[in-house]
């Protein structure tokens, strides 16, 4: 009896298709995973600081890994979001005269919207943050004079981060600008959606 040969072709190809299909599940899957976990993580943890809809971390240290490579340079603020309840209102208001940043991240970990001391100079933020499956362009909600931020994505997550330095006066004045930090509901504005 002979053998029938193998066909390697096949197999290969084969293969090759699990492969790439594998390849483009993670990723498409490890970012969201990721997010997920920190959102929930974000949400869950009893013993973060919260004020105004915002967690408040404290200044980063060598014991903290939560994220991965935080710097002791940065103050960081936080705000876990879910539009479906409706639309998230975030404002700011601060003369914190060093570096500050906003930025919007989806629950795909890709960072969709940034604000920063040198976009808004004068250091007023207004937003309001709908789902991808609103149509901002027709939406009420611009007429009460906040920016329209469209979220790819339902969940997601809100990251202010202030230069700081060792000096006290610094470090209060980053504190009082992170604390003038609100993430919130706006009845009027769901309403008005």
């Amino acid at each position: 009896m002979n053998p029938k040969p193998l066909n390697w072709t096949r197999h290969l190809l084969r293969v090759s298709v699990v492969v790439v299909l594998m390849h483009g599940l993670t990723i498409w899957a490890v970012p969201r995973l990721i997010m997920d976990r920190i959102i929930d993580l974000g949400t869950a943890d009893s013993s973060l600081e919260r004020a105004n809809g915002v967690t408040l971390p404290p200044p980063t240290d060598h014991t903290q890994r939560r994220i991965v490579m935080p710097s002791p340079d940065l103050l960081y603020a936080t705000c876990f979001f879910d539009l479906a309840d409706g639309p998230i209102r975030v404002t700011l208001s601060t003369d914190y005269p060093r570096y500050w940043s906003i930025a919007l991240y989806a629950s795909t970990s890709d960072n969709f919207f940034i604000v920063n001391d040198r976009s808004a100079p004068e250091g007023r933020v207004d937003l309001t943050i709908l789902p991808s499956s609103h149509d901002a362009a027709t939406s009420k909600v611009q007429h009460h004079g906040t920016q329209v931020v469209i979220s790819p994505t339902r969940r997601g997550m809100l990251l202010m981060r202030l230069l700081v330095n060792e000096d006290p006066a610094v470090r209060v004045s980053a504190e009082a600008a992170r604390r003038s930090l609100r993430c919130s509901r706006d009845a009027r504005r769901s309403a008005a959606v």
